[in-house]
């Protein structure tokens, strides 16, 4: 019996150094790696309710338009990855609203604040407060604590199918908005496959690939180089949540 090539083909982009296996994004000058839970959860919780109660599909184009039509609005200009919640508290407040007036024209911006609008009840310093301006809310505290821990829960493991598809998302509209440059070594995956063939060795290269990026990002030093300022939002958030009344520590 042939013997399976299956880890050479997932692990067919990653560079060998000693014993380890380097993703094709740790291999970028100026990464480093990140704690998941720590650092990026608090980033990704709105995509984690869209793609909740969105479905895959609406969810997928909803925050791909979204984040392509913000990266429009700043083009040319030196900005931290609007993929990730927390970059959007370092905007001006012009900036604000240059981006709220855009995107209000959108046929999802409804959707948008009706699935967010129980973390915006609920976080005091909610990075995207400044779309929500004019928008009417009704949520009960209750349900929206309940909402909050199922976008948190959601995410905790990362290798789950729906943390999987929220991590590849937030790759695939950086891609997608050319602000991320790929050096033309890294054979990129089919980001489709994730979705259409969850299982198959393209999904695992992409979920491979994904994860890697959203683990290692830009240091705080080059971020200063290029003159994006930093965010607290992570701590920030995880401070906010525990102080909910009803919270456990379940996160």
């Amino acid at each position: 019996m042939k013997k399976s090539n299956h880890q050479g083909k997932v692990l067919k982009d990653h560079k060998k150094v000693g014993k380890k296996f380097i993703p094709p994004l740790m291999q970028i000058d100026k990464m480093r790696e990140t704690s998941f839970v720590n650092d990026r959860l608090p980033c990704l919780i709105w995509m984690s309710s869209l793609y909740l109660r969105l479905g895959d599909r609406n969810a997928t184009k909803v925050i791909v338009d979204f984040i392509d039509t913000a990266y429009n609005c700043f083009e040319g200009e030196k900005i931290a990855p609007l993929q990730y919640m927390g970059s959007y508290t370092t905007l001006s407040d012009s900036k604000k609203n240059e981006l709220y007036e855009t995107l209000r024209t959108k046929p999802y911006f409804n959707d948008v604040l009706s699935n967010l609008e129980h973390q915006y009840h609920l976080l005091k310093s909610y990075p995207l407060a400044f779309l929500f301006s004019e928008h009417q809310y009704g949520v009960d505290r209750e349900d929206a604590i309940e909402m909050l821990k199922e976008d948190v829960e959601a995410l905790l493991d990362r290798l789950s199918s729906k943390a999987t598809k929220v991590q590849v998302t937030a790759v695939y509209a950086e891609i997608i908005s050319g602000r991320m440059k790929i050096s033309a070594h890294i054979d990129l995956p089919d980001f489709n496959a994730i979705f259409k063939a969850p299982e198959s060795d393209d999904a695992k290269r992409v979920a491979s690939f994904a994860r890697a990026h959203i683990n290692g990002f830009a240091a705080a030093s080059f971020l200063k180089e290029i003159g994006v300022p930093e965010n607290n939002w992570p701590e920030t958030f995880w401070n906010e949540a525990f102080d909910l009344d009803g919270c456990d520590n379940g996160y």
